[in-house]
């Protein structure tokens, strides 16, 4: 003699539920594993479009210019640390690019800056190359980096912002 009906049809219930309640688990650890790919797919559209106001919520540009401005003096530290012993006036040299750093980095990094670097376009130009040549790569749950298929060197950090939302938090590229 087998179960009675109703337990049969709450058994059936509860296994609905489950299998439901997987499907839907599945279904968001899946889109947040591609968060940053959509993120990717929506800060192409805003550096295409020259969309300033979404390219300012998508790019923490103090934190990206901060980081660069870093990289860019620790390179030409290390330049002047080579040259200092067989030119005393590297120094000098040192001195004047300094300056030249942060004005540079300020324009570079902007959001018509960034549309530029993203699409090898000036402001106001059509982009000379699509942006769909950038590649992703996980770093971690919370980081991960982008770049152009050709220059894996050169890099835009993302950072998770919540859990499906994400920030340009670091650009990189190499210097030497």
């Amino acid at each position: 003699m087998g179960l009675p009906s109703p337990i049969l049809e709450t058994m059936r219930g509860i296994r609905a539920f489950l299998v439901a309640l997987g499907l839907l688990a599945l279904g968001l650890g899946l889109y947040t594993l591609a968060s940053p790919y959509l993120f990717l797919r929506d800060l192409q559209g805003a550096i295409l479009e020259g969309d300033r106001a979404r390219l300012e919520r998508m790019v923490d540009f103090p934190r990206v210019r901060e980081g660069l401005k870093a990289q860019i003096h620790a390179q030409l530290l290390k330049e002047v640390g080579k040259e200092v012993q067989a030119n005393p006036f590297a120094g000098l040299a040192y001195l004047f690019a300094a300056g030249l750093v942060d004005p540079l980095v300020e324009v570079l990094v902007s959001p018509e800056g960034l549309a530029a670097l993203g699409t090898g376009a000036g402001p106001g130009e059509a982009p000379k190359e699509e942006v769909k040549n950038w590649r992703l790569k996980y770093q971690g749950f919370r980081t991960a980096y982008i770049h152009h298929k050709d220059d894996p060197e050169s890099r835009l950090y993302l950072e998770r912002q919540g859990l499906w939302g994400w920030k340009v938090v670091r650009l990189e590229f190499p210097l030497e």
